[in-house]
């Protein structure tokens, strides 16, 4: 086992996409005190000098490491891993500590209870205050539903969606997005449909909304704005030149990040 400075190690191409398991604050304080965290199970990268390593194994403790502001961590390097092997054992660390957005919720919820504000319980969490504003939002559905985000069998974009709607509504929702397999829009549109003072679906109530024609630049440019500001992002765009560029936002807080990200200074 050898010591390895933390920026010669890189996630493997092999892990799921599914959300970095970021350590608490109790672990970051913990390693910190000590000084140090467990080993990470890595590969050479070929070709790279100096020597740069994949990790296979021990993710999370590179993350802690990161967050405890430690110059090194301990590796057990494999030097001769098939790329069979190494994306076995990538996939069965993504699987060791599956991501719960609700358990994470309660826990910024308590934290703000106890007097912290959102930016800074997200900010140890390696979440924006919009992040972490979407966290807390996903208490306020159903328990049912929670119960889906909670496994993974409902998509944190869609289900930020069905915030705010009777707890009737989110359950057909709910039960539509994983029969009919519904994209993150077209729930949105149903989700506005059906909240109180909503216009009326045009593809009617028993039939998910039919997507608009638009440039798929333009909409590659709304998903990639929507990401980066944490807010749904909608170009709108006229024959003449003209458009406008609108973002929505549920409450303050989420409004504040949005500002936060384009850089106002109150």
């Amino acid at each position: 086992m050898q010591a390895v400075p933390l920026d010669l190690l890189h996630i493997s191409r092999w892990r799921p996409p599914t959300p970095l398991p970021w350590p608490t604050p109790a672990a970051v304080a913990l390693a910190r005190a000590v000084g140090f965290v467990e080993p990470v199970t890595v590969r050479p990268l070929p070709g790279a000098t100096p020597p740069r390593y994949e990790i296979l194994a021990g993710l999370r403790h590179w993350l802690l490491a990161q967050r405890a502001e430690l110059a090194t961590v301990p590796v057990h390097v494999q030097d001769s891993l098939s790329d069979e092997d190494a994306r076995r054992l990538v996939e069965q660390d993504a699987g060791q500590a599956p991501h719960d957005p609700i358990a994470e919720a309660r826990a910024i919820q308590a934290e703000v209870t106890r007097g912290r504000s959102i930016a800074a319980v997200g900010r140890d969490r390696g979440l924006s205050r919009t992040e972490a504003s979407h966290r807390l939002r996903l208490l306020r559905l159903t328990p049912s539903v929670q119960a889906r985000v909670a496994t993974g069998e409902l998509e944190l974009g869609k289900a930020r969606a069905l915030v705010g709607l009777p707890e009737r509504v989110q359950l057909d929702l709910a039960h539509r997005i994983a029969r009919e397999g519904l994209t993150t829009r077209q729930v949105e549109a149903l989700a506005k449909a059906g909240k109180p003072g909503g216009s009326p679906s045009p593809a009617g109530a028993g039939a998910a909304p039919e997507p608009l024609a638009q440039d798929p630049d333009l909409a590659r440019l709304e998903t990639d704005l929507a990401e980066w500001l944490g807010a749904r992002v909608t170009i709108d765009y006229g024959r003449d030149g003209r458009g406008r560029l609108i973002v929505e936002f549920a409450d303050l807080e989420i409004l504040e990040g949005v500002l936060e990200r384009l850089g106002y200074q109150p």
